[in-house]
């Protein structure tokens, strides 16, 4: 799927909060690539950490599943490891980026019936006999108010040696820091393509959208949610993926 993220290219003055609508959907893969740093990489050791956590007949969930990717490298992990009693939940309250996955996922072999995606919200739905959940940066976007609900739901779902493996963009104590951090991701933006316009233009939508924390926050709330050990596995400037292992 080589189609090109244009979606912030336009000159309208209005600039409308972030969705993942069709627009969106239809070149997310794209997007990521080029707008968050590491993205293959991220990804590849999520699938590293997850396939060493599973648990042979307990469930994996990718919440925000965005168009599957994840999802289908876990496939392909599952199948080299010869894992067969498995089974995959991809959650996602877009009806297009589930459409996107679905498309996906069609063109793997692979038992369809050990795989659901699923137009759902994540705060809605039970987590039951887990030993991995990924969320890759969706956190981001949940509100703050709702966030502890769902990782301590998260938690009473994971089976003991469970792994919740989160990635999400992140705040610094220091606002010159934070200024320095910001500026190198914009520079990464714009050697991947992206114009001053729609940098500026992407900023603005996502404003109140997408909402950090800072790390030390980020690492607190697991913590308190239950999480035993909770560590960074990436970090890029202002970007930072965490494993929490559920011990108890």
């Amino acid at each position: 799927m080589n189609r090109k993220d244009k979606v912030f290219e336009d000159n309208d003055p209005v600039v409308r909060a972030f969705e993942f609508n069709e627009t969106v959907a239809h070149v997310f893969d794209d997007m990521a690539q080029r707008s968050i740093p590491q993205y293959k990489e991220v990804q590849s050791m999520v699938n590293t950490l997850a396939l060493t956590f599973f648990q042979e007949g307990s469930r994996i969930y990718d919440l925000g599943c965005s168009t599957g990717t994840s999802i289908a490298l876990l496939l392909q992990g599952l199948k080299e490891h010869g894992l067969e009693d498995y089974f995959i939940r991809g959650i996602d309250n877009s009806a297009p980026m589930c459409r996107e996955a679905r498309e996906k996922l069609s063109a793997l072999d692979y038992d369809s019936s050990r795989v659901q995606i699923e137009e759902k919200d994540i705060l809605d739905e039970p987590i039951e006999n887990a030993s991995v959940v990924i969320m890759n940066y969706t956190l981001q976007f949940i509100d703050p108010l709702h966030r502890e609900k769902l990782i301590r739901k998260i938690y009473k779902g994971l089976n003991h040696n469970g792994v919740l493996l989160v990635s999400d963009k992140t705040l610094q104590t220091n606002t010159d820091i934070s200024r320095i951090f910001v500026d190198n991701y914009y520079n990464m933006k714009r050697r991947n393509g992206y114009s001053e316009l729609e940098i500026a233009r992407k900023r603005e939508a996502l404003e109140n959208v997408l909402i950090p924390y800072p790390i030390a926050e980020e690492e607190q709330l697991f913590r308190t949610c239950g999480f035993e050990a909770v560590d960074l596995f990436f970090t890029w400037y202002n970007f930072s993926s965490f494993v929490c292992l559920k011990k108890g």
